[in-house]
């Protein structure tokens, strides 16, 4: 009985059995411009930033992770002319004037395709493979990229700690995205 039960493991290996989702998307996909879903990705995730601070910042991207449907991003703020960022006139001067903020931005998103369920905590989210990340552009079960949304959420603009440190439990969004 032992040997037939090995026997069909093994064949089921050998004749490539499917790997349940948790482990088909468990290495976390740096985004790079010019992907298809990167440019949806970015504006989603710097919305905020433009929403404070206009066009008087804009973010060096140093990272901007997918893990299944979740992404990171982690920036430098910088002025337009790639210089420290001038606050004056905004929320952020007083704090900026008293060397309370940082030159960092972060965001933490989630995706869904445009027709899946939203992520407000009403319902089970879809497995990580939903979104399609390591799959190809076209390929079985992938999404197009343009047909992902991504909502923002949580983000924080020139914390002086790191404001993420929290978001895997607060958020239950995979630990190692953030690189801890």
């Amino acid at each position: 009985m032992r040997l037939r039960l090995a026997a069909g493991l093994l064949a089921a290996l050998t004749l490539g059995a499917s790997m349940p989702h948790a482990f088909a998307q468990s290495t976390v996909a740096p985004q790079h411009p010019g992907a298809p879903g990167y440019d949806a990705l970015l504006d989603a995730a710097t919305a905020p930033l433009r929403a404070a601070l206009g066009d008087r910042v804009v973010v060096d991207v140093e990272r901007l992770d997918r893990l299944g449907d979740w992404a990171f991003l982690q920036g430098t703020l910088r002025g337009p002319d790639g210089g420290r960022p001038d606050y004056d006139g905004t929320p952020y001067a007083e704090r900026a004037a008293a060397g309370g903020m940082s030159d960092v931005y972060v965001a933490l998103l989630r995706a869904r395709p445009t027709d899946g369920p939203a992520h407000d905590g009403s319902e089970a989210a879809p497995a990580p493979a939903a979104t399609g990340d390591d799959a190809p552009t076209g390929a079985p079960g992938a999404p197009d990229p343009a047909a992902i949304e991504w909502t923002l959420l949580d983000h924080a603009i020139g914390p002086s700690d790191v404001a993420w440190l929290t978001w895997p439990d607060t958020h239950a969004a995979p630990r190692h995205l953030f690189g801890f």
